[in-house]
């Protein structure tokens, strides 16, 4: 990252191990001009998921052996280096202080949207970013209208229902379009087989099994 970015796409999750899915989905939402770069930070100890089953460091390798080369993505491994659970607002917080004026987005799936008013002082995260939600097979975009709706302020949206605006400057972008069908949990259940999934990158399947993981049921 040598040159200076200015708007800065923060891809959360546990990324166990990191698939086609993860990475499809952080170029779609690159080519949708709304940020620079895409910021992948695996949880270290996420709040809401179990226990994640390969080990902060090795989850880590994954992301950095699939994004090499590609200077549009990047890893980062604050969630590493705090104590405590993995609170989206508390990593926000800490990735405003390091890049500055640096405009951030975060991204989440649809159903994570569903479920925001959950999350650990949610309300604050609209104080640090926009977000960016990707549509999901499963729920409507009507479902997801109306949980933008009933987070706090006053959500408008634009005549296609893309970009989400409220009085105070908190932005929502909702974009629909993409698909991919891999999901985590169905690799590992391969993985536990010793074959290689759909979706897995072959660098990433020969490190899953040079240090054995995934060989015990999720």
């Amino acid at each position: 990252m040598t040159k200076k970015l200015h708007r800065i796409g923060i891809f959360g999750g546990t990324f166990d191990p990191v698939h086609e899915g993860h990475v499809r989905l952080a170029e779609f939402v690159l080519a949708q001009g709304i940020v620079d770069l895409i910021l992948f930070l695996p949880a270290a100890r996420p709040p809401h998921k179990a226990e994640a089953i390969a080990p902060f460091f090795h989850r880590i390798s994954m992301l950095k052996k699939v994004i090499s080369g590609r200077a549009e993505f990047a890893v980062s491994t604050l969630e590493g280096r705090r104590q405590g659970p993995s609170y989206t607002v508390d990593s926000l917080q800490a990735l405003k202080c390091e890049y500055g004026d640096t405009r951030l987005f975060f991204l989440l799936g649809a159903d994570s949207l569903i479920e925001l008013h959950h999350w650990h002082h949610f309300a604050e995260i609209f104080q640090l970013a926009a977000l960016i939600v990707a549509a999901r097979s499963g729920l409507s975009d009507e479902q997801c209208y109306q949980a933008i709706r009933k987070l706090p302020g006053n959500f408008t949206s634009d005549r296609q229902c893309r970009l989400w605006k409220r009085d105070d400057g908190a932005e929502i972008y909702y974009l629909k379009g993409f698909s991919c069908p891999v999901s985590s949990s169905e690799v590992r259940k391969q993985l536990q087989k010793g074959v290689r999934p759909q979706g897995v990158a072959a660098e990433v399947f020969w490190y899953i099994q040079e240090h054995k993981l995934y060989l015990s049921a999720s």
